[in-house]
């Protein structure tokens, strides 16, 4: 590592092992990614820090590797139980958007509150809808209203199956009787968790998330995004439990901050807002980047009354199928070098939440022509450049 390797075609992810009591935290995985990314090689993701063995960040691993690969059946290496939400409400943010359709979701708990810090992340618990499910048991000769024992209730075949990874030979399926039922739902894999970013404060007791609803391309709803914001029932229950992210925790209320996203990425830089307007914070300046004015602009009465509060000192936007002025985020950045340069010589911290491929790799290149590549890694190596990107 003293030199830079032939590695310009080399794709790479990193998982650094460490122990935050420890001064120098992760450092070789910081060590090494830094090498990696100097001789031309290319992350597939951000580097994903572990410490002390949590089971959240090797989750979240579980997660890169399993959308790299495609394979949408394998289950949580670990499987930490989920809470009961209820989804009160869902709203469809973008109407006529040339965009694929971002809905607005509310969870409240069913029982105790729970307890998150702005930049953890939602994992979503996802079911297949009632009609897959069906279309799958009839297949199989099986009966949905047989009764089974899922995480010690008991519920219909048809519902405990919704929650698990269907076998495509359904006609081959030999089951019978409740036994054979009881044995098949145990075998089969839970469906994975989805993963999106927390849009709102504890405070409030409710889980706000802005998800974009995705499509295969055989034109079936995504898994996730489709059970939030096609399937799900309004006020049905959708299991949910919260991973801590410290990796994109906010800085202290009075260090200055920049914010920069797009698309549903404005989620997490959301809730970074919210909870330095409620602990008094003022100067945070959001750039943030969506397709257009008329239809794509979220949150913007939030945005608006934290403008006019004095939470956001400042706000930029670009809207990439209008003409005229900066077209995608990276742009507001290269339309102001000296004034990201004095919030950087301010102190400010740097956030980034949104699309990996395209926006986090064009923000980091006008970074790094703004304020140059050694200037970059010590905001990172110091924790002043965080990203929140898939």
């Amino acid at each position: 590592m003293s030199a830079p390797a032939a590695v310009a075609k080399v794709r790479y992810g990193v998982l650094a092992l460490g122990d935050r009591r420890y001064d120098q935290y992760c450092a070789f995985g910081h060590r090494l990614d830094t090498w990696l990314r100097h001789s031309g090689a290319t992350s597939l993701f951000d580097l994903v820090e572990v410490d002390d063995g949590d089971a959240g960040a090797l989750r979240q691993w579980q997660h890169h590797l399993r959308d790299l690969a495609g394979r949408a059946e394998l289950a949580d290496w670990e499987s930490p139980p989920y809470g009961r939400w209820r989804l009160v409400e869902r709203r469809l943010l973008n109407q006529g958007s040339p965009g694929g359709p971002a809905f607005h979701l509310i969870l409240e708990p069913d029982g105790a509150a729970a307890s998150w810090r702005a930049g953890d992340i939602a994992e979503i618990g996802p079911e297949h809808d009632a009609a897959t499910v069906d279309a799958w048991l009839a297949a199989a000769g099986l009966d949905r209203v047989q009764p089974v024992r899922l995480d010690g209730a008991t519920v219909t075949l048809a519902a405990a199956l919704a929650t698990r990874a269907l076998p495509e030979a359904a006609a081959e399926t030999t089951t019978r009787g409740p036994e054979r039922a009881q044995d098949l739902l145990e075998r089969l894999p839970r469906l994975p968790h989805r993963e999106y970013s927390i849009a709102s404060i504890d405070a409030t007791g409710r889980i706000e998330l802005l998800v974009r609803q995705m499509r295969g391309a055989d034109g079936r709803l995504g898994l996730g995004s489709g059970w939030l914001t096609g399937h799900a029932p309004p006020g049905g229950p959708i299991a949910l439990r919260v991973r801590a992210n410290p990796a994109f925790h906010g800085p202290a209320v009075d260090i200055p901050i920049v914010l920069i996203g797009n698309g549903t990425g404005l989620a997490g830089l959301r809730a970074h807002i919210a909870a330095r307007a409620a602990a008094g914070g003022r100067r945070a300046w959001l750039l943030f980047g969506e397709r257009t004015s008329s239809h794509d602009r979220f949150f913007r009465e939030d945005l608006d009354r934290w403008q006019e509060e004095g939470a956001l000192s400042r706000v930029d936007l670009a809207f990439s199928r209008e003409g005229g002025g900066p077209r995608y985020v990276q742009d507001l950045l290269l339309a102001a070098p000296e004034e990201l340069r004095r919030w950087v010589a301010a102190g400010a911290a740097i956030y980034v939440c949104g699309s990996f491929q395209g926006m986090a790799a064009g923000v980091d290149a006008a970074l790094t022509v703004i304020l140059g590549q050694d200037a970059v890694e010590a905001l990172s190596a110091a924790g002043r450049y965080r990203r929140d990107v898939y």
